[in-house]
């Protein structure tokens, strides 16, 4: 899980993509990736930091006396908090930067939780996280076995109101990404089939 990061012009890599996921698949939320990455709060624009030449890779912030405001700020996890404006921490007035130097200095700037990759002892259907939530959420859940799956969303009359994966999908967790912005509030089931499985969860869209 990676979050309140920045991945931009990724020379080591050579021109390709910033992030290259190879038998996994990750959640990235909150992050600025050159090249646009899926996930809840991610962007794609240049971050203006101060200056790079020189190892500087605090954001830019008209506040500080640099040209530009980086769009970086006040753009991170809502859930963390930023009140503090210090040129040498977080630059926001609400919640967190993305980046390295986001979030105020109460040691929570950048995020990134490696997992190991374990070949999971069960069929899963993992709570959404977060949850409430308002206009999106991301559903994980592990298969133990290659299965034909079908994820799909329910309102509480029982009516399927979206699809979200209908396929064979390879063993091993996975997440996928429910863009609630055009559905009501209210409460909504995530229901996870196989042939011989069925799991449900309930969420809360509030907006």
């Amino acid at each position: 899980m990676i979050k309140n990061t920045i991945f931009w012009q990724n020379q080591a890599n050579q021109g390709n993509d910033e992030i290259n996921a190879i038998g996994s698949s990750p959640v990235i939320t909150y992050c600025d990736i050159d090249g646009g990455w899926q996930g809840v709060g991610n962007i794609d624009i240049d971050p203006l930091f101060r200056d790079t030449a020189n190892g500087d890779f605090h954001l830019m912030a008209t506040y500080c006396g640099d040209p530009y405001d980086s769009p970086c700020i006040d753009a991170g996890d809502p859930d963390i908090l930023d009140f503090i404006l210090d040129c040498d921490f977080g630059l926001g007035g609400a919640r967190s930067d993305i980046g390295a130097y986001g979030g105020d200095n109460l040691g929570y700037p950048t995020e990134i939780i490696e997992q190991e990759e374990i070949i999971p002892k069960a069929f899963v259907l993992l709570q959404n996280y977060p949850n409430p939530f308002n206009a999106a959420t991301t559903i994980r859940y592990s298969l133990r076995y290659e299965s034909e799956i079908l994820l799909s969303i329910y309102n509480l009359l029982g009516q399927r109101v979206e699809t979200l994966f209908d396929s064979m999908q390879e063993v091993g967790e996975h997440a996928v990404t429910w863009d609630a912005s055009r559905f009501p509030s209210g409460i909504y089931f995530a229901r996870l089939q196989t042939a011989c499985r069925t799991e449900n969860i309930k969420m809360i869209l509030l907006k």
